[in-house]
Order: structure tokens, then C-alpha cells, then sequence
């Protein structure tokens, strides 16, 4: 069976102007990858243009009463841009809010103790944050609605202390060992509620409910072409809460049995799993294959409700699809024991960047 070392995390992802690559069990300081020595060729480049290249994101999904749904932030310098998505589950309706802003400084921190990312805008707010020493971890977003969407407000809460399934860092080439891609994961157990407040119509509350969320924030040094794929499933199978995310990318390494971000988490126990291949012979919206080549991942993804995104400004081309659909096969954990489902609620997302 598949197997990756885990390792504790080092003191910076960056030594001696090098990556740190690895699988790291539990938080840092900060998830930082900038001042790593020409990672773009055999040209030395002054930091400042390097560090533009770094692509920053960070993305909140999560499964609650009748909704299931994501929040994501972007940063690629050149500009910033927010999506809010989330579906009701039993009628299959689709609530759909993005914001462009323009570039700012900082719009995503490095620092994973005491995090907090914010998006002002005067019909659109969105708060992501987390702090390990007042033990809480939240969501918060209100978006004003037209003729055609709600206004809706999200609050959405969990603790380290009690809820947390697990966390992990993964540092992985981008392709080359020249360059790299880090990533935090932070699955747990969720508490909230949500409103809907329809045109013309009273307000719709969901009563405070539990749920589950997976945070998943990231750091890349952007090519000028990429393309990847990621699944995220979040559900309570035989009383056992899970989650997982598994993703693959045309910068994936060579060595991607050694190096690759794909994970599971069961009640607070992290399994590293391997690389993954996803096709969908039918397209995008027909059925998903995921499989891997040891047997630990067999999974078909159905989508429900799809939303496609077109974005230009500038020289930026983006072109992305967020999935809702269900999951149906089964997972191993690293004890070899088999988790198997049917309809386990999940997102995927598809992605073509050109810059």
C-alpha cells in the first residue's frame, strides 16, 4: 500500500534560498515561498519581479444543513478577484456571487497561527479566519442581491480544541525542483447558519446546524500556462467524519509519488494519499473517474450543478467551471481500513490559466 513520509514541519519553507519540499504534519509559522534563487531560470531576477509571480489563494468549502458551498479568494498581483458559491442540496438551486477588486499589497497573509483575510466592498463581504491561541476558527460573508439573487448572510464557526479532523503542509516542485507550490489543509466540524432574503419574499433562515469545512490555502509561483484539477468531499460516513482532497495538475512533478498535496482526513487522522489520475470521458459535466495506481482511491464523481467563469483583464485569461455532485466508491486509510459511500456531498473545480 501506498505509503509518504510526514514529517515535522520546518522552522521556513525556504532554506538557504531553496524549497523545502515534504508532507508536514500540523502548522508552522508561515506559509511563505518567496526568495527562492531563480526559480524561473538561469537568469538572476531581482526579488521584487519573482515575487509577483507568486499566485496566492485561499478557499472555504464547506457542508451545512441543506447547503453546501465554497468561498474562495484569489491574488495573482495583477489583480484580486472573490467567489461565493453555494447550492441547496434538496432543490438544487445555485446562489452565485464574484467580486474583482484591484490589486492591493497583501490581500492574503502569510501567517498561520492568527490568520485573518478580508474582503470590504459595500455589497460584498467576506471574512475567512482563524486563531489557534482564542481557539476559533470562522467564516462570515453578507452579499447584497439584485432581481435575480438574495441578499444572503453566512456565520459559520469551529475550535481547534474540539473540532479540528487534522492539518497538514505540503511543499511540492512546480514542476522543477527549481520552484515550487505550498499548501495548507485544515479539515473539521463546522456550527452556523445561513440566510436568504429573496426579492419581494421574508427572509429564509437555515436554524444553526452542524457541518463540516476543509480550508484549503496555497501559495504558486504562477506559469504562464496551467491547468489543474481539484475534488474536495466532506461527509460523516459510519459515524466517522471525513474529508478529502485530491487534486493533479500539468505542473505536477515527475516524482509525484514522493511530492503531491492529496489527503485524507478521518477524526482527526491525516493519511497521505497518491497520486491521482481524474478523467471524464463524458466531459465536465458527466461522470468522473478517480482512481490511483495502488488501490487506495477508487472514486466516481457525479456533478449536479455546474457554474463556468470566464475572466480577461489585462494579459490574465481565466477560464473555470465550480462543480457540485456526489461522490460514490471508497477510500483506504493508512491502517488499510476501507471507508466506502454513496452520495457524499463534494465540490470539484476545473482550471485553464494563461498569463
Amino acid at each position: 500500500m501506498y505509503t509518504r513520509e510526514v514529517l515535522e514541519p520546518p522552522p521556513s519553507l525556504i532554506q538557504n534560498k531553496k524549497p523545502v519540499f515534504g508532507t508536514f504534519q500540523g502548522a508552522l509559522g508561515r506559509l511563505d515561498i518567496r526568495g527562492i534563487y531563480m526559480p524561473f531560470g538561469v537568469v538572476p531576477l531581482p526579488p521584487f519581479i519573482t515575487n509577483i509571480r507568486i499566485k496566492s489563494k485561499i478557499s472555504f468549502n464547506f457542508v451545512i444543513g441543506d447547503f453546501i458551498g465554497t468561498v474562495e479568494v484569489n491574488d495573482i498581483k495583477v489583480l484580486a478577484y472573490t467567489d461565493v458559491v453555494f447550492w441547496d442540496k434538496k432543490t438544487g438551486k445555485r446562489f452565485s456571487y464574484r467580486h474583482i477588486m484591484r490589486p492591493r499589497r497583501r490581500l492574503i497573509p502569510h501567517e498561520l497561527r492568527a490568520f485573518i483575510c478580508t474582503s470590504h466592498h459595500r455589497v460584498r463581504y467576506i471574512r475567512i479566519s482563524w486563531d489557534r491561541d482564542k481557539n476559533r476558527i470562522s467564516l462570515l460573508f453578507s452579499m447584497k442581491g439584485d432581481t435575480a439573487r438574495p441578499d444572503c448572510n453566512c456565520a459559520l464557526i469551529s475550535h481547534f480544541s474540539s473540532d479540528v479532523l487534522g492539518d497538514a503542509i505540503h511543499v511540492v516542485p512546480y514542476p522543477s525542483m527549481r520552484r515550487c507550490s505550498a499548501s495548507y489543509q485544515l479539515a473539521f466540524a463546522l456550527h452556523g447558519s445561513l440566510s436568504l432574503a429573496p426579492p419581494g419574499q421574508e427572509i429564509k433562515t437555515m436554524p444553526d446546524s452542524d457541518g463540516l469545512g476543509f480550508i484549503d490555502l496555497r501559495r504558486t509561483y504562477l506559469l504562464f500556462r496551467s491547468r489543474d484539477e481539484f475534488v474536495t468531499g466532506m461527509g460523516i460516513v459510519k459515524d466517522k467524519k471525513i474529508a478529502f482532497r485530491i487534486e493533479t495538475s500539468s505542473n505536477d512533478t515527475v516524482n509525484a509519488d514522493k511530492y503531491n498535496a492529496n489527503a485524507l482526513f478521518v477524526d482527526g487522522e491525516m493519511t497521505p494519499l497518491p497520486p491521482i489520475r481524474i478523467t471524464h470521458p463524458h466531459g465536465l459535466r458527466g461522470r468522473w473517474n478517480i482512481q490511483d495506481t495502488d488501490g487506495m482511491v477508487d472514486l466516481v464523481f457525479t456533478p449536479i450543478s455546474d457554474i463556468a467563469r470566464t475572466l480577461s483583464v489585462f494579459l490574465f485569461r481565466a477560464r473555470y467551471n465550480i462543480i457540485y455532485g456526489t461522490f460514490e466508491g471508497a477510500v483506504l486509510t493508512k491502517d488499510g481500513e476501507k471507508i466506502s459511500f454513496k452520495q457524499l456531498s463534494g465540490i470539484a473545480k476545473h482550471n485553464l490559466l494563461r498569463l
